[in-house]
């Protein structure tokens, strides 16, 4: 597949903040309910979206609303540019690296992993009940389950979208290890996953960068905001870091 355009970085670039600009304002607000029908249809927990509030009294979705709104609008201006720029070495046919093909396989896994899910909590297998003593439900599972095959599937045959999904897949992981797994846990899963998706990936450079973002979560958002995020995980009766 071959697009025209004039700046191929400044037109992707453009596109990455929309995108992501959007969803945070779709997942803020909520899906339409024909949306959450066809998720829960095929196993999938609804984005039903959270209260928003006002400037003055923000609700859990105000911040995240004003910044993915904030973010779109800048990635349709950066975007303009790369279509609207003048011709400057990089005008040309575009080579993506991936096609419909590809996106229709990520979409299949997702469908068929739900409804997997889906069967396995409707026939109360007992091999899942571990899934309530960590705090995860089935679909939660078929979300990871079908982001670790995505995430394989683009490191073998498609490298050049690493980045793009390496990074997304460290923040699905994150969210959804929370819970069970703890703040620390879970920023580990996101530093390793996000930073596996790079050019370098080095060691002692990642972990120091995990330790930092540890330290700054639980001093700002634990101590600070006093939010409630759980540090340790579930099966830890007695956390070390209070």
């Amino acid at each position: 597949m071959k697009i025209k355009i004039k700046s191929p970085k400044d037109f992707w670039s453009g596109l990455m903040f929309m995108a992501f600009g959007l969803f945070f304002v779709v997942w803020s607000l909520g899906a339409p309910a024909w949306f959450n029908g066809f998720l829960g249809h095929i196993g999938l927990p609804g984005i039903t979206g959270y209260q928003l509030g006002s400037a003055v009294r923000m609700g859990p979705g105000y911040f995240p609303t004003m910044l993915g709104g904030l973010l779109t609008i800048l990635g349709a201006v950066v975007l303009s540019q790369g279509l609207m720029a003048a011709g400057n070495g990089e005008e040309g046919a575009l080579e993506l690296p991936f096609n419909r093909y590809d996106f229709l396989l990520a979409v299949a896994i997702y469908v068929v992993v739900g409804l997997l899910a889906k069967w396995a909590s409707s026939a109360h297998l007992e091999a899942l009940a571990w899934l309530s003593r960590l705090g995860l439900s089935p679909s939660d599972l078929a979300i990871l389950v079908g982001t670790l095959a995505v995430s394989l599937l683009t490191v073998r045959y498609r490298p050049k979208l690493m980045p793009l999904v390496l990074i997304s897949a460290g923040c699905v992981a994150y969210g959804y290890l929370m819970k069970p797994l703890g703040l620390v846990l879970a920023t580990l899963a996101l530093v390793f996953i996000s930073a596996a998706g790079g050019h370098e990936f080095k060691w002692k450079e990642v972990t120091v960068l995990f330790v930092v973002l540890v330290i700054f979560s639980v001093i700002v958002f634990v101590k600070g905001l006093t939010l409630p995020f759980p540090i340790c995980p579930q099966f830890v009766d007695n956390c070390p870091i209070k």
